[in-house]
């Protein structure tokens, strides 16, 4: 009996003993994710807490140096100048490319006058993009056919740089 007893015991240590082990792997893994999220917790609170210590920059002395009249003077001296934009915001520039683009390729085409007056718009309006999106272009200095290849080219650049110049019916023709 008590052999019988010794083998079913064993038996079920045998059939127990693995899932007891994957109990403790999966309970020891949980274990080192929580003391993991602890350090971390910590290591964050640490950081946060030097970063917020108030200095003589961040503390009462500051805010009572604003509030006076010196540090208000000095503080509107020393703020740095609003930056003025250099031309028309480019989407309105996009839009007059697109504009010009489509009087240069339908109207513009029934009088000399006409087409070489949008034609110098657009060129306009072609270097004033370039300036804005820092990209270098010659359309002053060439003429003629190589004007046409320079245009081309702007172009090409102005698109790779992310501005449509192109209606979607346009290409679609």
């Amino acid at each position: 009996m008590l052999r019988g007893l010794l083998v079913v015991g064993a038996i079920g240590l045998i059939a127990v003993a693995p899932c007891l082990v994957c109990l403790l792997l999966i309970s020891a893994g949980e274990m080192i994710e929580q003391v993991g999220r602890g350090f971390r917790r910590a290591f964050r609170k640490l950081f946060r807490r030097k970063e917020r210590e108030p200095g003589w920059r961040d503390g009462p002395v500051r805010r009572w140096w604003h509030m006076s009249w010196a540090g208000r003077a000095l503080h509107t001296v020393a703020a740095a100048p609003v930056p003025v934009p250099a031309g028309p915001p480019i989407e309105q520039l996009a839009g007059d490319l697109r504009r010009l683009n489509r009087l240069r390729m339908g109207v513009a085409t029934r009088s000399p006058v006409w087409f070489n007056a949008v034609q110098r718009a657009y060129d306009e309006a072609l270097r004033v993009a370039c300036v804005q999106l820092g990209i270098d272009q010659y359309l002053d200095e060439v003429s003629g056919v190589d004007l046409e290849v320079e245009r081309l080219r702007v172009e090409g650049e102005l698109q790779r740089a992310g501005l449509a110049l192109r209606d979607t019916k346009t290409e679609q023709r």
